[in-house]
């Protein structure tokens, strides 16, 4: 039996926010560039759509959307476009899971898995060096109002 090299990121993360909270703050740009490295997405968030990730007159990301279920479920292709060691690699596959925890009124749980990594060395780095800001940046966000980092 071979076992497949299947390298993949997995983050998760409790946030006191309903799903749709978190949901209008990943998909509208006002919220996303105050967690997300001060970008922002520009997309009609249909399957089959493409999305572009924007920091200013800078596109950062661009994909598609392959599948949406609000609020609790998106899955993109993606590909860093402003780095130059991961602009030629191969699109990876991020999918963002939102649901209710079980057990905690309010709370909500936030799984990001980012896979497909196996042809993009650079952009799993990427991921893994700047992925856990994003989270952390989202949390604080929608439990505090402020960002993170920066203003």
């Amino acid at each position: 039996m071979k076992m497949e090299n299947n390298p993949r990121h997995v983050s998760r993360i409790a946030i006191k926010a309903t799903p749709e909270q978190v949901w209008q703050a990943i998909t509208d740009p006002a919220k996303t560039s105050k967690f997300w490295h001060h970008c922002a997405f520009r997309s009609d968030w249909q399957i089959e759509s493409p999305f572009e990730l924007w920091n200013g007159e800078e596109k950062r990301a661009e994909g598609i959307i392959l599948d949406i279920d609000p609020p609790s479920k998106l899955v993109m292709s993606w590909r860093y476009v402003a780095f130059p060691g991961a602009k030629h690699e191969p699109p990876i596959r991020i999918t963002w899971e939102i649901g209710s925890h079980e057990d905690l009124m309010g709370v909500t749980l936030v799984t990001v898995v980012h896979d497909e990594l196996d042809q993009a060395a650079e952009t799993a780095k990427i991921v893994e060096r700047g992925f856990p800001i994003v989270l952390s940046g989202l949390k604080t966000l929608l439990e505090t109002g402020e960002t993170l980092v920066g203003g």
